[in-house]
């Protein structure tokens, strides 16, 4: 069984916050063990009351030494311990002469671990539910209560070894990394010090600082090939002689021994197996209070208890005595919801469903939740299944229930949809708006109120169908629709057709180029968004540039030119290039979309983001400039027009790179867990992290390209028109990518509303997620939730299937949350 990855209540300010620290108060060593310690401690006592462990008639657990086929001969084991390099870890008078000296029951872990194990590393083995977690816990806390008189232990921590690939990392890396994930505060600096030289954060300087004992978890999680893969690892590793644990099933890891044909498991350790339980063991706890009518229901189970009867079996491990005592005692317990006379566990003897182990197994699985939720059963049975689904199928078995993962159950194409209809709308609404007023300052009038329309649903069409994911063909012939029915006045034919088909190259030679583009500029992060708008400009600007003039040039007219009429072609071609390339990138980061919560904003100067910023801005001058050299009506041979068009483009050039600096170097950081105390608190921290990004993004480049359209504005010719245009879009659309790529927030309200209009999960998730803690279905820890029993994972996984793509589940979940 899975124990839950450790997250942090409180990693003490005076540890870890040390960018709110002053260089006379930093953070040494000792203190941040010593904090780390207390919230590990706090942690498993909370789990330990949660459980049960701790009450009447606790699980019983017992162990003997494991198979010599696992592990070394015990007098090689002593050798080897006596002779260990840095010195012998414990007390060779206190080592038993045989290795039946580890054998033990229940609270003594601490003591075979601390003083009879040799090397201090031990392998602990076992059964699916033959009480890993529960003899884990117990070792955990009496580490922890040694540490708080032994300063200089080290502090236990758990880490899952079932996302671990040894031919992509050490497990050195993966453990800091891990400790970095769950405590975001170790990745600070490490004071200075001879004892921390090299180390790049605390969780580094931690671990190669002999500070942590590594309890690992998750073995059995491993695909087959890689199990034995990874006990050699194990023991290449630099630290080999550190104590360690290794839990796992004991058939898993005799295979991986066995079938890769190891001489051992892991060097120097000393292995336990976890034996079944007790007939009489068993009997007391199921029995409860002896002498009771609740005693005697349990007699005919009794009876077959240590016999090889599927019920027998069923029952011989800690697991299914839990299950089989909530399940037919849960009536009788206060605050059972419908107050039912119990089941008679009599039951699963005389039942001919159970005549196997495997079915009384998944009987008593297939019990608890309808023990815990009573007529509600068959909707939380709904959400938890596909809950489960989610983590077999997703994530690959892993424990964590992490609100911001959740979104693996949207629908990429639903949720790029959304994300269209958003931007789209919002394109349109602004193009319209912000053509309308530039026209009206440009020449004086309120302008062609249709062609505004025209223009905002040219360009709000471009950016939904873009993003959504449509062919090009569909988004060429759709912005071709939107051309043919926009107020041009009386031009011939041809031109139209040479406008129709300029709009179909640059929509096809724009998305084969920015696919090589948005690759190319990965590393540019926030900033590629720039970088696909500027490809796109020139692809656009060139492109009906170039055909405009040779379309004129074939059938000219007496009232214009083949330049003129290119040259202005050129804020078209740039309107729809520009667009295309930030449609593009809007497309891009939705499958880019940050994997992790967001938290507090950070603030670095963005180099790329500058120059970028700086090059689309000189380049739609550069346009606007051509634009207004084709009008010789407005600017005929006026030298100190001109200036004015250089002066300003320069300026705003400049502006605009700094702008792109500071509005780019904006990032969201993974929120620092040490002062989190939920999921719900991570949730916030998303939620406000995403409206302060949008909003400090879309009000730098607001006001900049606000300040910028006046002047362009005031200098007159069509030119400037688009420019504005352009500016003002921009700046909605790469605020809104910035909000999306760097959070999860947005992609987590679309997932939740998405199951919850199929009815699969309830409209507050969180709400439910809470209330099946409560219930002990879940555990929470830290920021995420677990399932208590990974078995119940698993079984419940089984019972869900993959949604159609239109299917809708039945059950009504909107009164499941009381």
């Amino acid at each position: 069984m899975t124990l839950p990855t450790l997250a942090p209540l409180y990693l003490s300010w005076k540890a870890f916050h040390y960018d709110r620290l002053d260089a006379g108060r930093a953070s040494d060593m000792d203190s941040a063990a010593r904090d780390l310690a207390d919230l590990v401690r706090r942690q498993w006592e909370a789990e330990t009351q949660a459980r049960g462990l701790d009450g009447f008639a606790p699980l019983p657990v017992t162990w003997a030494p494991a198979n010599f086929s696992f592990v070394h001969d015990w007098s090689d084991l002593r050798s080897i311990a006596a002779e260990w390099p840095g010195g012998c870890p414990g007390t060779p008078d206190d080592w038993p002469s045989t290795a039946v000296g580890l054998s033990g029951h229940d609270g003594n872990i601490g003591d075979v671990f601390i003083l009879r194990t040799p090397a201090r590393r031990l392998l602990l083995l076992g059964e699916p539910g033959a009480g890993k977690t529960t003899l884990l816990n117990r070792l955990l806390l009496h580490l922890l209560e040694r540490r708080a008189t032994a300063p200089e232990e080290r502090v236990p921590v758990l880490f899952n070894l079932g996302s671990w690939h040894p031919d992509d990392t050490t497990l050195s890396k993966l453990m800091v990394r891990q400790l970095r994930q769950l405590y975001p505060g170790l990745a600070a600096p490490p004071p200075a010090g001879p004892a921390t030289h090299g180390a790049a954060d605390l969780a580094e300087a931690l671990l190669t600082g002999q500070r942590i004992l590594p309890i690992l978890d998750g073995f059995d999680e491993l695909p087959v090939g890689l199990r034995a893969k990874v006990l050699s690892a194990v023991n290449d590793e630099p630290w080999i002689t550190a104590p360690l644990v290794l839990a796992s099933r004991l058939a898993e890891f005799r295979e991986a021994v066995h079938g890769a044909d190891l001489a051992i498991g892991v060097y120097g350790a000393a292995g336990i197996t976890i034996l079944p339980m007790d007939a009489a063991d068993a009997a007391r706890y199921l029995r409860g209070m002896p002498g009771t009518a609740e005693a005697r229901r349990w007699e005919p189970v009794v009876a077959e208890l240590g016999t090889p009867s599927p019920v027998g079996q069923a029952l011989s491990t800690p697991l299914g005595l839990f299950l089989a005592r909530r399940y037919y005692r849960s009536s009788l317990e206060p605050g059972y919801p419908g107050r039912t006379l119990p089941p008679d566990p009599a039951g699963l003897c005389r039942d001919s469903r159970f005549r196997t182990r495997e079915e009384v197994d998944e009987h008593l699985l297939a019990s608890f939740l309808p023990s815990l939720y009573g007529t509600d059963a068959p909707r939380a049975h709904l959400v938890l299944t596909r809950i489960a689904w989610h983590l077999e199928h997703d994530q690959g078995g892993a424990p964590d229930i992490a609100w911001w993962r959740l979104r693996s159950l949207l629908p990429t194409r639903r949720a790029a949809r959304f994300v269209a209809l958003v931007l789209g709308c919002a394109v349109l609404v602004t193009a319209t708006v912000t053509a309308g007023a530039t026209a009206s300052l440009t020449y004086g009038a309120q302008g062609d109120i249709l062609y505004c329309l025209c223009l905002g649903l040219y360009l709000g069409l471009l950016t939904a169908l873009t993003v959504a994911g449509a062919h090009p063909a569909r988004v060429a012939i759709a912005c071709g629709l939107v051309r043919l029915v926009t107020p041009s006045g009386d031009i011939p034919v041809l031109w139209t057709f040479g406008d129709l088909a300029s709009i179909a190259i640059v929509v096809f030679l724009g998305f084969a180029v920015l696919r090589r583009t948005a690759a190319r500029f990965r590393s540019l992060g926030s900033a590629r968004i720039l970088a696909l708008g500027l490809a796109g400009t020139l692809i656009g600007a060139m492109t009906q540039g170039v055909i405009t003039y040779l379309v004129v040039s074939v059938q000219p007219m007496d009232w214009t030119n083949p330049l003129t009429m290119s040259g202005e072609s050129l804020e078209s071609g740039a309107r729809l290039g520009l667009f295309l390339g930030l449609s593009y990138a809007a497309r891009v980061s939705l499958s880019e979309a940050a994997a992790t919560p967001g938290g507090r904003l950070a603030w670095a100067w963005s180099r790329s983001g500058c120059l970028a910023a700086l090059l689309l801005s000189l380049v739609l001058t550069v346009i606007a400039a051509c634009v207004s050299a084709a009008m010789p009506s407005q600017w005929g041979a006026d030298p100190s027009a001109w200036t004015v068009i250089v002066a300003v483009g320069l300026s705003i050039a400049l502006v605009t790179g700094l702008a792109g600096g500071i509005g780019f170097g904006l990032s969201v950081q993974t929120p620092d867990l040490a002062t989190v105390v939920g999921p719900e608190s991570v949730l916030r921290q998303d939620r406000e992290a995403s409206a302060t990004m949008t909003l400090m993004t879309g009000g730098v480049f607001l006001v900049v390209f606000g300040l910028s359209v006046v002047p362009l504005t005031l200098t007159g010719g069509s030119g400037i028109f688009g420019v504005s245009t352009f500016a003002l879009l921009y700046t909605l659309l790469g605020a809104m990518l910035g909000a999306i790529r760097q959070t999860s927030y947005i992609l987590f309200i679309l997932t939740q509303r998405h199951l919850a209009r199929r009815e699969e999960f309830p409209p507050d998730l969180m709400a439910f997620l809470d209330d099946a803690r409560d219930r002990g279905i879940l555990r929470q820890v830290r920021p995420v939730h677990q399932f208590r029993h990974i078995d119940l994972q698993r079984h419940l996984a089984r019972q869900s299937r993959r949604p159609t793509r239109h299917g809708r589940r039945t059950g009504r979940l909107s009164g499941m949350v009381p």
